[in-house]
Order: structure tokens, then C-alpha cells, then sequence
């Protein structure tokens, strides 16, 4: 054997029995003092090394024992990190060509302690900023860090490893006063470490005692100086079936009453995830949340780069019905995001919704016949600080609502239209247990209405910008059929004019402007309203639900008030007049009650009084209105009258003048004719009025004549009257009734008074 490869053998045993004995005559722990006063300098905190033990062959291996560093000071006494054994062991041979093999890298029983203090100082803050480098030291040693760089650079490249793990792991957080919440039984696995591979990758543990289960391949990792972790493959899957969310109530605020408990809800995760090599990252998943209500939203989507989201499909059931389907895109991740998604709804019930929204039940308990369902299919597009709502299609029952415009948050500012073929708006209107009956055209009487017992604030509203305009074909509102209904709204800096409202109501038309001031507490508004040839009879009977009066109606009014519960009418003031045509007045036959006035034993006639015109004007001052020219032309009849109407008490004090008149000549004709008068008193509160005739030495004397001459009146008004126009003679052969003698003007007085008036 040549003596160059004899003493080649001969060095080489030499220097593997060195390297196995070399830790035998070595103690490494005279340096675990060393180590942990230089810890100590640099952090501030004390570390303590239970024991060190090293090897050099046939690895170099490094075990430390029961390490510990103590917690910042001014917090507990728990160590900041703990570890009970950390052992490494890398390749010798692999060393000396500047390649890092590691044989084994395990952590047993780490644990990290973390705590934050009510004023946001942490017990990690003082280790996360180090001192300054200096800077002619940085200079001294660019060269020195260049060159290590490339080194260390060179070794990662041919970085492996047979395993890597960490076992029962432990991290605890404290924030504050909350509860801790720890994550124990961590377990991480690392097998056969390539970089020209995938490596599976494994981790569990329990958080706050649920269990979860990550399972992934991620690789290869390729040249770890060009490492981008964007453009990483990853396979992962990630699984926690029971996560109960009591742990974590301190740290979860608004949880909503009608979910229940919330230390009996319990979560369930389960996703997959995929990043491609050219940065396209895939996942779907499903997160369950069990509690009163079962919530489920499952979810696909992918990233084809770090700043576009795109989502195939977001879906929440409840209670495993469908509700919400959502899909589109979010850009911008890493700066402003913004979105464009389409959101569509299943058909959403009012009998289920009340079961997250009772208020439903108390809103519509009086209510005939409240709505069914909604639904809404809707797309949308903004970011943070606005959202356009590019198309919103909501389906009333069967009424389909579109929607488009705009929401600036800031303000906010609103702008919509919205159009509609035709829309019920009655089964949507509450009508609660206590709620009377409010029926109005006018949207300002609607408001007075409801009665709300405290008077709203609205000045919060003084920052709003709304321009609002809808458009409906036919609109049914309290009964009433609105055709061509248009009103636009626009609102800013506190007021809000509409202006107009306008729609067809019953063969006439109807405009109505108001405005209404929220800079001020309280609120004031003003109206007014011009109707132009509608039929009364149908108005009244959907909005009073009285047939008593028909007619074409005309009417202007002015109103204005301050404050917008019952007891703003106390403010009201304004003017109007009405005149209606060719009408009847329903259940009062005035000509039949003059005929009892003046002949009691005439026969009836129908229940109506027939009038050409009816006509009158209102001023209202604080609430008490005043009408002094009521004025109804009907052939044979003028009726006049005037009074007060105390819309604050309640009250009426009204006269009425019901007068025969000798002329068939109805409207138009504005002329005060002489004739038989039965004047009226009517007093007394809303609810219950009463009626009195007005009678006075002045009423029998201007009425005596047509009383005592009724039978000597001719044509029309001789019938209206009860009289005739001649005697008709006694038959033939028959003898003569004896003549009756007249009775006086004031006996014939009382009895027509009773005719006329029950009970009198």
C-alpha cells in the first residue's frame, strides 16, 4: 500500500476519533454563562440554560435543556419564552462543502407567554426595536456582510432536512383585563425537507381546547435567494369542526340577542387553499356557525395576483335555507379596495323574518293583510368611501322595484330613482295593535298621524345631500289607485323640498308640494296642495271609508306647522278653499226634513240631497280654523254656512242655513234667494256633536208666511213643500169632509221639528 494513502487512512481515524472524543474533554456549559449575560445585556432579561450538550460526529449536534427568558419587567411572572429541549443536528461532512443537511431540528414544549396592558404597551415592544447600527460600523463591515451573504446565500441553496418539528407547543394571549386565550397541544411536522420538492407540512393543536388540523405540501421551494413567497405552490387544507366561541366573548361585541347564548355557539372551519407557481391562488371552504340559529356561508374564490380578489360564489344559508348569494371581484387589496359584486337573494318571508326581527310582529298585528316575501337582485360596485348601485331590482310580493344611483358615505349623500310598472305600498305600511287607522294624501298629515310621543330630532340629518326621484306607473296607496305618480326630492343643508308630487287620483289630478327644516329643533314644514277635478265619492270612501258626498272636486290649500307630532296642530296656520260639483249629500235628505218641517205627515223621500255646487274657504290660525262662506246651490235649496273648527280641543261650534228657495237654477247661481230657512246650531267635540235648530221669535216670523201658505205654492217647489196646486173636489154623491181647521204657525213649527230632528 503506498505510505501517501496509509497515512491518509491514519490522519482520517485520527480526526474522527478526535471529533468523538473532543466533546468528552470539552465542556460547552463553561460558556452557558457567557451565553446568558450576553442575552441579558442586549434584552434586559435574565435567560437561563438548564444544560448544554454537543457532539461533533458523526454530526454536529447542539441540545439545550430547560431554556427560559423572564418576562418584561412591569408585567407577570410567567417567562416571556420557555423551551424544555431544543436539539439540532446538521451533517458534518455536507458542512465542508458549505451545504447545511440537517439531520433533526426539534422543539419540545416551547411556550411563549403574550401580554398586552389596557394602554397598549406589550410585553414583546421593548425586543422589537434594537439599537442602532453605527454608522462607520456599517461601513467597516459592507464588505465583510456582502461577502457572508453570499456564503450564507450558497449554503441555503442546498438547504435539506430528514425532519423538522415542533411538539406540544403552547401560546397564550392576555389583552388587558379579557380572558386569556391559549393555544395549546401545537404540533408541527416538517418530513424529508427537499427545496427541489414539495414538502408536507403538518400542524395541529387545540385552541382554547378546540381542536384544528392543518395539512399542506408547500414547494418546491427552489433557490432560497430568489424565494418570492407570492409565487410559492402551496397545498393546504385546513379543518376545525368545534370551536367554541365562549373563550373568546370578551373580545366579540354586538353579538345579536337572537342568536342566543353565545357560550353555546359553536364555529366549524374547513377550507382549501392552492397558490400557483405564477402567483394564481384558489380556495374554497365552508365556515358553520351553531347557535340558536344555524349560519352557513360557503365560499369559492381566487387571486391572479396580490391585488385582485375574484369570487366565484359566497353563499349564507340560515337555518340550511338559502338566503344570499354573492360573486364578483375586489381590487386594490393592498391599497384602497374597491368592489363590483352581484347580490342575489332568495325570497325572504315575513313570518321568518320576524324571528330575527320581532319588532315585524308588533309593526303589522292589526294589519288585514301585510306583505308576503321580498327578495332582491342588486349589482353594486365602490370602495370605503362610496357604492354605486348600478342596478337593484327589488321584488315587492309581485311588484318588481328598480333602483339605480348613487351613496357617498361622507355627508352621506344619496342620489336614487327608482321606477316601477305598478306598486302596493298598503300591505307594507305598519298598522300595530294601537295604531289607529291614518289615512292622508298628503305626506305631512300622515307624519301627524302616527303620533310618536316624543317629538323627533332630526338635525343629525343637517349634513345630508339626498336627490331622490321615483317614477310608478299606478301606485296603490290607502285604498286609492295613483296613476302616473311622480315626485322628486331633494334635499340639503337641513331642508328637504319635494318638489312635486304629482299623480291622476280618481278621473282628476292631484299636486302637492312640501319642504320641511331639520336644521332646527323641532322641525317645521309647509305645504300645499292643488287638486283639480277629482271625484270625492271614491276618494272619501278609501281614505274615510264614508259614502256621504260625491261630487268633482277643486281644492287649494297652504299649510305650515312646527314640529311633527299631535301637538304641532297647535302651530298650523294656513288657508285653502274647495268647490265641488254636481254632488250629492248622502244619508241627509234636506228637502224631505223641510217638507216634515212644514207638512209632518208627508211621505219621505230618498236619503240624499242632490246639489250643482258646494263651495267654501278656511283660514287656520295656531290650530283653530275659521269658515265663514260655506255656500251649496241645489235646485230648489241654498244652504249657507260658517263656524269655527278647534282642531287643538277638538271642538266645533258651527252654523248651518238650510233655505227653500223658489228656482230650479243650481250652479252658478251665487244669488241669496228669500225663502223658508231652518237654521242649525252644531257644537260640541269631533266625536260627538250635537244638532239643534236655532229657533227664536225672528225664525217664526220669517217663516210664517211660507208656513201658512204652503198649500196655495205652486210647480216644483209646491211638491218639495208638500203643497198643491188647486183642491180636488169631494166625490160624487159623497158628502163633504168637514173642514179642518188650521192649526197655528207655531203648533205646525213643532211638529216639522219633529219630523225632522229624531228625538225632538
Amino acid at each position: 500500500m503506498p505510505k501517501t494513502v496509509r497515512y491518509s487512512l491514519v490522519f482520517v481515524g485520527l480526526l474522527i476519533v478526535l471529533l468523538l472524543t473532543a466533546p468528552f474533554f470539552i465542556d460547552v456549559n463553561t460558556y452557558k454563562g457567557q451565553i446568558e449575560q450576553k442575552v441579558e445585556d442586549v434584552t434586559g432579561r435574565k435567560l437561563t440554560i438548564g444544560k448544554i450538550s454537543a457532539s461533533l460526529f458523526p454530526w454536529v449536534g447542539v441540545e439545550l435543556d430547560n431554556v427560559h427568558l423572564a418576562n418584561r419587567k412591569g408585567f407577570s411572572t410567567h417567562d416571556f419564552i420557555s423551551v424544555k429541549k431544543l436539539h439540532v443536528k446538521l451533517a458534518l461532512i455536507p458542512l465542508l462543502s458549505k451545504n447545511v443537511e440537517i439531520k433533526h431540528f426539534e422543539i419540545v414544549e416551547p411556550s411563549v407567554y403574550l401580554e398586552r396592558h389596557d394602554d397598549g404597551q406589550s410585553n414583546w415592544g421593548d425586543l422589537a426595536s434594537s439599537p442602532a447600527t453605527p454608522a462607520a460600523a456599517s461601513t467597516t463591515t459592507s464588505d465583510v456582510d456582502t461577502d457572508s451573504g453570499a456564503a450564507g446565500g450558497m449554503a441555503l441553496a442546498a438547504l435539506q432536512a430528514e425532519s423538522l418539528s415542533l411538539t406540544d407547543g403552547e401560546l397564550t394571549w392576555v389583552d388587558g383585563k379579557a380572558k386569556p386565550v391559549a393555544l395549546t397541544e401545537l404540533n408541527v411536522a416538517l418530513n424529508d425537507v427537499q427545496l427541489k420538492r414539495p414538502v408536507a407540512v403538518k400542524v395541529s393543536g387545540k385552541l382554547d381546547g378546540n381542536a384544528f388540523d392543518l395539512d399542506a405540501n408547500v414547494g418546491p421551494v427552489g433557490d432560497l435567494t430568489k424565494l418570492d413567497p407570492v409565487s410559492l405552490p402551496v397545498q393546504g387544507k385546513l379543518k376545525a369542526e368545534q370551536i367554541r366561541l365562549q373563550p373568546f366573548a370578551d373580545m366579540i361585541t354586538g353579538w345579536p340577542a337572537e342568536l342566543g347564548d353565545i357560550a353555546k355557539a359553536v364555529v366549524g372551519v374547513s377550507a382549501n387553499i392552492e397558490q400557483r407557481p405564477g402567483g394564481l391562488r384558489l380556495g374554497e371552504g365552508s365556515v358553520t356557525l351553531d347557535a340558536a340559529h344555524k349560519l352557513d356561508v360557503n365560499w369559492k374564490a381566487e387571486m391572479s395576483g396580490k391585488d385582485e380578489l375574484k369570487l366565484q360564489r359566497v353563499a349564507l344559508a340560515v337555518d340550511d335555507s338559502p338566503l344570499l348569494a354573492v360573486k364578483g371581484r375586489i381590487n386594490r387589496l393592498s391599497g384602497t379596495p374597491s368592489f363590483e359584486l352581484h347580490i342575489d337573494s332568495q325570497p325572504i318571508q315575513r313570518t321568518w323574518l320576524t324571528t330575527f326581527v320581532p319588532a315585524l310582529n308588533d309593526m303589522y298585528a292589526a294589519h288585514p293583510a301585510p306583505w308576503k316575501q321580498v327578495s332582491f337582485n342588486a349589482l353594486v360596485a365602490g370602495d370605503a368611501r362610496h357604492v354605486d348601485i348600478r342596478d337593484l331590482q327589488l321584488l315587492l310580493d309581485q311588484d318588481l322595484l328598480k333602483v339605480t344611483g348613487a351613496v357617498a358615505f361622507a355627508g352621506p349623500d344619496i342620489r336614487l330613482r327608482m321606477n316601477a310598472q305598478q306598486l302596493h305600498l298598503d300591505p307594507w305600511l305598519p298598522q300595530g295593535k294601537q295604531q289607529k287607522a291614518a289615512a292622508s294624501i298628503s305626506l305631512i298629515p300622515v307624519a301627524l298621524a302616527a303620533e310618536p310621543a316624543i317629538e323627533p330630532d332630526l338635525r343629525f340629518l343637517k349634513s345630508w345631500r339626498v336627490t331622490t326621484q321615483m317614477r310608478v306607473a299606478t301606485l296603490y296607496l290607502r285604498g286609492l289607485q295613483m296613476g302616473d305618480f311622480s315626485v322628486d326630492i331633494n334635499g340639503n343643508n337641513g331642508r328637504f323640498d319635494m318638489e312635486p308630487m304629482s299623480f291622476n287620483l280618481a278621473q282628476g289630478r292631484v299636486v302637492e308640494k312640501a319642504s320641511i327644516n331639520v336644521a332646527d329643533y323641532p322641525a317645521s314644514w309647509k305645504e300645499s296642495v292643488h287638486i283639480t277635478d277629482v271625484q270625492a265619492g271614491p276618494l272619501l270612501q278609501s281614505l274615510a271609508g264614508m259614502d256621504m258626498l260625491s261630487g268633482t272636486m277643486a281644492m287649494d290649500t297652504q299649510l305650515r306647522a312646527t314640529g311633527l307630532t299631535e301637538a304641532a296642530v297647535q302651530t298650523l296656520n294656513g288657508r285653502g278653499n274647495v268647490l265641488l260639483r254636481d254632488g250629492k249629500l248622502k244619508g241627509y235628505d234636506i228637502a224631505g226634513a223641510i217638507r216634515q218641517f212644514t207638512s209632518p205627515g208627508a211621505a219621505p223621500g230618498p236619503k240624499e240631497t242632490d246639489f250643482a255646487q258646494l263651495s267654501g274657504s278656511f283660514d287656520i290660525v295656531n290650530g283653530v280654523a275659521t269658515n265663514n262662506d260655506l255656500f251649496m246651490a241645489s235646485p230648489l235649496l241654498r244652504i249657507t254656512g260658517k263656524g269655527m273648527v278647534n282642531l287643538v280641543q277638538k271642538v266645533l261650534d258651527y252654523h248651518v242655513e238650510p233655505r227653500v228657495v223658489g228656482t230650479l237654477k243650481g250652479q252658478g247661481d251665487n244669488v241669496l234667494r228669500k225663502g223658508l230657512v231652518v237654521p242649525l246650531h252644531i257644537t260640541g267635540p269631533f266625536d260627538a256633536p250635537k244638532v239643534r235648530p236655532e229657533i227664536n221669535a225672528k225664525t217664526l216670523i220669517d217663516n210664517a208666511p211660507a208656513l201658512l201658505e204652503k198649500g196655495n205654492v205652486g210647480g216644483a217647489l209646491g211638491g218639495l213643500l208638500g203643497g198643491r196646486k188647486s183642491a180636488e173636489p169631494a166625490g160624487q154623491g159623497q158628502p163633504a169632509a168637514p173642514a179642518k181647521q188650521p192649526e197655528t204657525p207655531a203648533k205646525q213649527l213643532l211638529k216639522g221639528l219633529g219630523g225632522m230632528i229624531p228625538g225632538f
